[in-house]
């Protein structure tokens, strides 16, 4: 099953990505792959990472994605071997909106050669009902790029970095999307 989603986000450019990229966003279905994840190097940086719970550093992390509909949303579970790091994404009408933890960041999607880029536009803090923009001087940079790398599976990228702190976490790897339709 296919959201509609991502899509809705990009129109007519969602036909013009690799359609291995348009199968790794069908809903209730499991992609397997595997990620090398990298911490930034400073303390900072490591006790970040730790506080918001992302991914510990693995050369070669098993990674299992489940993407799941949830009324116009959607819930994004990401594994990385034993632990779960899970977002909701939707849609303000243009952008797509990513939330983690206290995080909302607000995305373009672009379509580059067939590849999907994600380009970070703005971020909140939200605490409880109040949401608190931030400007992206201060804010978690989040750059990230899905690319066809075959008819059945896709290079993930994703680098997140911190003004003053630097590169929080990396991770990069393929997710295998099964055999065209």
């Amino acid at each position: 099953m296919n959201s509609d989603l991502y899509p809705q986000v990009l129109g007519e450019a969602w036909w013009t990505l690799d359609e291995s990229v348009r199968r790794a966003h069908a809903t209730d279905k499991d992609r397997h792959g595997c990620f090398r994840v990298a911490h930034g190097t400073n303390w900072l940086a490591r006790r970040l990472v730790r506080w918001s719970s992302l991914p510990r550093p693995a050369g070669a992390a098993q990674v299992r994605l489940r993407i799941s509909s949830e009324g116009t949303a959607q819930l994004w579970e990401r594994h990385f071997d034993d632990e779960t790091f899970t977002t909701k994404q939707w849609t303000d009408g243009g952008n797509l909106i990513e939330r983690f933890g206290s995080w909302e960041l607000c995305f373009d999607l672009r379509v580059e050669a067939g590849a999907l880029r994600y380009l970070q536009r703005r971020a909140r803090l939200c605490l409880g009902a109040f949401r608190l923009r931030v400007p992206l001087t201060w804010a978690p940079l989040v750059s990230a790029k899905e690319a066809g790398d075959g008819p059945d599976r896709i290079l993930v990228t994703v680098t997140v970095t911190l003004p003053v702190v630097g590169s929080l976490i990396a991770y990069d790897g393929h997710l295998d999307v099964g055999e065209p339709a």
